[in-house]
This record gives C-alpha cells, sequence and structure tokens, in this order.
C-alpha cells in the first residue's frame, strides 16, 4: 500500500510502499554522512535509489544543482519520480531508470553521458549475497545482490566521479575488508570510515566509508556512531540528525 510520509526536513515529504519500498535508517545515517561533501553546485548520483529517500535528503539538506537517482526496478522509479513532483524538485533532480551493470549505455535527460559527470557519487547497494528462490521479489532485489554485485556498483561508482570525486557507501561489517579490497580496485581510496553501533558497548551493525577516487592511502578511523542510549532512546547525535528537537522529544515521553 502506498502512502505519502513527512520527511521531517523542510517540508519535503516521500512516497512509500509499506510492501516494498519503504526507507530505512541507513539511508539517513549515509545521507547525512555524505551531505556534508556536498557543496553548493555539485552534481550528486545515488545508485541503487530505491524510492529516491537518498537524493531527496540531499536536496532537502543541500545546495547541490543537479541530483540524479539511478534504480532498476520501475515501480521504485515510478515512487521517486512522484516524489520529485511533489516537491517541485524537477529542475534539479532526476530520476534515472536503468541498470548500473550497463551504465556507460545510459545518458542524463540533457543527453549527456554519465561518464566522469559527478563530484559525489552515494550508495546504499543490497547487503547480502544471495542464492535466492524468488529473485523477482521487489524486496528481495533491493536487499540481496540478484541484479548485482558489490563489484559492479563500485565499478559504476567509478564511471561516474571525477577524478578526486567522493564515493560514499553503507554497507555490513562483516564484509568491510570484501568491500575496501574492490573499492581500490576500482580506484577508489577509503579516507573515512565510521562504524554504526545500536548501543554503545554492542558490536557494530552498519559501517559508512568516503572513499575518493585516484587519491593516495590515507584512512582515518572515525568516532563510532551510537544510535541508541541505554534506555532506548536516540543518542543526541541521532536526534540531530533527524532534526528532533529538545521540545519534540520532551513531547515524545510524555
Amino acid at each position: 500500500m502506498e502512502r505519502i510520509d513527512d520527511l521531517q526536513c523542510k517540508g519535503y515529504r516521500i512516497v512509500q510502499d509499506t510492501e516494498a519500498f519503504c526507507y530505512g535508517i541507513d539511508a539517513v545515517l549515509l545521507s547525512a554522512f555524505a551531505k556534508e561533501s556536498v557543496k553548493k553546485g555539485s552534481r550528486v548520483l545515488d545508485l541503487c535509489s530505491g524510492n529516491g529517500i537518498i537524493p531527496l535528503l540531499i536536496a532537502a539538506k543541500t545546495e547541490a544543482k543537479e541530483i540524479c537517482g539511478l534504480e532498476i526496478q520501475e515501480e521504485a522509479v515510478g515512487m521517486a519520480r512522484r516524489s520529485i513532483s511533489l516537491n517541485h524538485e524537477e529542475e534539479r533532480m532526476e530520476m534515472l531508470r536503468g541498470d548500473l551493470c550497463q551504465i556507460e549505455d545510459l545518458r542524463l535527460q540533457s543527453g549527456e553521458r554519465l561518464s566522469h559527470h559527478f563530484q559525489i557519487v552515494i550508495a546504499n547497494p543490497p547487503y547480502m549475497k544471495s542464492d535466492l528462490q524468488n529473485p523477482t521479489s521487489r524486496k528481495l532485489i533491493a536487499r540481496h545482490e540478484v541484479l548485482c554485485c558489490f563489484q559492479d556498483v563500485a565499478r559504476a561508482a567509478s564511471f561516474a566521479l571525477e577524478d578526486g570525486g567522493k564515493f560514499f557507501l553503507v554497507h555490513r561489517p562483516k564484509r568491510m575488508a570484501e568491500i575496501i579490497s574492490i573499492l581500490r580496485k576500482n580506484k577508489l581510496e577509503p579516507k573515512r570510515l565510521r562504524t554504526v553501533h545500536s548501543y554503545a558497548n554492542g558490536e557494530a551493525k552498519l559501517f559508512l566509508i568516503e572513499a575518493v577516487k585516484n587519491a593516495g592511502v590515507e584512512l582515518r578511523i572515525l568516532p563510532p556512531l551510537v544510535v541508541y542510549q541505554d534506555k532506548g532512546e536516540y543518542t543526541e547525535e541521532l536526534n540531530h540528525i533527524y532534526g528532533i528537537g529538545k521540545e519534540e522529544r520532551k513531547n515524545r515521553t510524555t
């Protein structure tokens, strides 16, 4: 069932499908991790874009000149395009339907190819390797490496980025060594890495990483990002990321 949700950011809204295409905390954290590098006039590409949540958050929080999402599933593309219209962002936002494995053949509405076009590329790709019985399921395609693997994602990011451009990614820690190896094979040098923990004393559930195309070797490990305090409430940093103020937090607990 489709619904329209408020993103709690400058009045932006998103069209979602509760049975297939709803965004999670990983998309919110990834957009927050990337947005500081999105300068005024930047060109941004989001791979594996789903219903367009990351492009919408980047549009709401930055002065990027051009924001493009790339998604293979037609229904998700349709919802993302309706969200773009809903937020009156047609001039600087675009949602392409296409296969990132064939990124060389894709073109923007302007007719330009995607090669070396972007300063920023972002991806929240499928996390899980898969040998599934039903590879056509919308949720399974979004979560499992059915239609692309991480090598495909990294190659597409490297193709689309200009030299010195930045690639931002969220993934699962158990695949960290593999992810970093693949990034480097595609001329994407890891520069910043931050693990995400449900609680301060728990193991990492996700990691965020920034890689720069054709850069030198130097990786900074940032302080961990903790989601919940002991009582199950968001930490101050998570409240800040979600834009939840002190008064709203007080209302939620009363």
